[in-house]
């Protein structure tokens, strides 16, 4: 294994550990506001009061951050993904339309987190390619929002998830959960024998391999096997009410025993598609695969809004 696919083996590792997401800010030169995103947060000392952040040291806030006398973290909440992705992309004025305050120290402190812990820096140390920032806790506060977390290069809505299953296990509301998978550009689509339509795999529930009438136990009955899934579509039929619940997911080729059910993103007979839900919705998946940013698409079935926008490693 070379020294790049060992980074990347090891990135993929660590992103095993589910992380909270912050934004870390101080005062720049001229009393401008610096931030970035990080999910290198962590407590290192109650008494005395110490954090640390870790800050990349690529990032063009670098000469700021080394030397930088304050400097606050903003645990952010569920609600804040689009702050989380603003501060984490190149942006000469990361904080226009951005609400914020300062506490005691003056750096900008994000309005709206679950929590926020305003600092003397204490100690940055040099560590490899970052920098640890240590920081004195001088000031802080926190409420009972849920936070935004982040895993395995994704963000998770964990309210989002948790409605879902509570949905998946109502005996009174009728579920369909299918799946887009994915495997290097091809997406995995059923024939049905008779219309010659195509479709997603789905079924009545999540379910587990071994349960052959739940989307898992189908997957597994078509020779595949997929580690992580991530949701990507939540509707409601208006007609008969039946909720949506549709994950995406890649596999690597030696988890699947044949691609002949998997089409090209360019083969794709997208007339063939069994309804335009199912082609607006792959086509939205196609696109969101260029850009390397993913979304949650909640609402009915002819109206809703993208949100939870996640970039994948």
């Amino acid at each position: 294994m070379n020294k790049k696919d060992k980074t990347r083996g090891l990135r993929q590792a660590l992103g095993s550990f589910p992380t909270g997401v912050t934004i870390v800010t101080c005062l720049g030169s001229n009393n401008k506001p610096l931030g970035f995103t990080a999910n290198s947060f962590t407590s290192v000392s109650l008494d005395p009061q110490l954090i640390s952040i870790c800050i990349d040291k690529g990032s063009f806030n670098i000469d700021s951050f080394s030397i930088v006398r304050h400097f606050a973290v903003s645990v952010l909440s569920e609600d804040q993904q689009a702050i989380s992705t603003t501060f984490a992309t190149p942006n000469e004025d990361r904080f226009k339309n951005i609400e914020w305050d300062s506490k005691n120290t003056g750096s900008p402190v994000i309005k709206g987190s679950v929590a926020w812990f305003d600092c003397n820096t204490e100690q940055v140390i040099n560590a490899g390619d970052h920098l640890i920032l240590i920081g004195k806790v001088v000031a802080f506060d926190s409420n009972p929002k849920t936070p935004l977390m982040y895993l395995r290069g994704n963000y998770v809505n964990l309210g989002l998830e948790q409605k879902m299953r509570l949905a998946m296990e109502n005996e009174n509301t009728v579920i369909v959960v299918g799946a887009l998978i994915e495997c290097q550009k091809k997406v995995l689509l059923i024939k049905d024998k008779i219309s010659g339509k195509l479709y997603f795999p789905s079924a009545s529930r999540l379910g587990h391999i071994d349960d052959e009438q739940s989307l898992l136990g189908v997957l597994s009955k078509l020779g595949i096997s997929i580690n992580e899934h991530y949701l990507f579509s939540v509707f409601e039929k208006p007609v008969d009410k039946t909720s949506f619940i549709y994950y995406r997911a890649e596999v690597k080729e030696g988890l699947i025993e044949s691609q002949n059910d998997f089409y090209g993103f360019d083969d794709i007979p997208f007339d063939q598609l069994n309804d335009e839900t199912s082609r607006i919705m792959l086509k939205r998946y196609i696109k969101e695969r260029e850009l390397n940013a993913f979304g949650i698409f909640v609402g009915k079935e002819s109206e809703g809004k993208i949100e939870a926008i996640s970039t994948t490693n």
